[in-house]
């Protein structure tokens, strides 16, 4: 017999061995994962006795001024798939988030496969993005490096937008830097990319102004980039959304569309 529940402190060096066992993380950047987000992670597990054969994580977010969460991670055992667990525990999972008062779960699935999984459990094709090309203007002033606040450019960024606290971004800026990924952080805006000579790939951003972000990657030598973000910000009016992530309401909250998950794990 499965029993789901909550994880448990004492679960976590089991679950390690899962995540790295289901996925192609390194040993590193699953390592920050549980350690660096356990004060706002929510995970539950199926167990056969004592084996745990499954788990999914919820991490907390905000959306539209509403408790939301991003699931994520969900992974079982190859002798465990195909039986029906991870719908049950994803169902046992939402049912808790529903009594902590989250109005909303968003995940962006592993593959093109898995969307009609998610959509059999209620979650609908309601998260995009955009992705537009930019020209880099030479840096014609310092850059302030100063710590941003997170949450306030998050806001700036766009509506329908999903807010992550600072620890989740910070957690964000190392688990990918664990791949090569860079990063740039000066006061008025943020930014992950990958680099391929003096082109960037922007596939998360928050700042004050499309000039604030320029002027810092321009700080850093490149000359042009890519940038992807929400389908509600006007800098991509002229940009084809295209399906990035799935989203469903709980608890009587109303649908939505065109939300932007921006940092995933998937």
């Amino acid at each position: 017999m499965i029993d789901y529940k909550s994880m448990l402190p004492n679960d976590v060096e089991t679950l390690k061995r899962l995540w790295l066992k289901c996925f192609y993380d390194k040993e590193e950047a699953t390592e920050l994962f549980f350690k660096r987000n356990k004060n706002y992670t929510h995970g539950y597990v199926a167990a056969d006795g004592d084996i745990i054969v499954s788990a999914v994580y919820l991490i907390d977010c905000n959306l539209c001024g509403k408790s939301a969460h991003y699931l994520c991670g969900a992974a079982t055992l190859p002798e465990y798939r195909n039986r029906g667990i991870m719908t049950e525990l994803i169902k046992f999972a939402l049912a808790d988030a529903k009594k902590r008062g989250d109005c909303y779960s968003v995940l962006l699935p592993a593959n093109e496969g898995l969307y009609g999984f998610y959509a059999k459990l209620g979650y609908s094709e309601g998260c995009t993005s955009c992705r537009s090309f930019f020209e880099c203007e030479p840096a014609a002033e310092s850059v302030d490096n100063a710590e941003p606040d997170y949450f306030e450019l998050q806001k700036c960024s766009a509506d329908k937008f999903l807010l992550w606290n600072k620890n989740y971004i910070e957690f964000a800026r190392d688990y990918y830097a664990c791949y090569g990924v860079k990063n740039v952080i000066g006061k008025n805006a943020f930014a992950l990319f990958e680099r391929k000579g003096d082109t960037a790939e922007v596939f998360y951003a928050i700042y004050n102004s499309i000039s604030e972000l320029n002027l810092l990657l321009s700080s850093k030598g490149i000359k042009q980039f890519w940038l992807t973000g929400s389908a509600s910000n006007p800098l991509f009016e002229n940009a084809e959304p295209t399906v990035s992530g799935m989203i469903m309401p709980l608890g009587g909250s109303k649908a939505l569309n065109n939300v932007y998950i921006g940092i995933t794990l998937d």
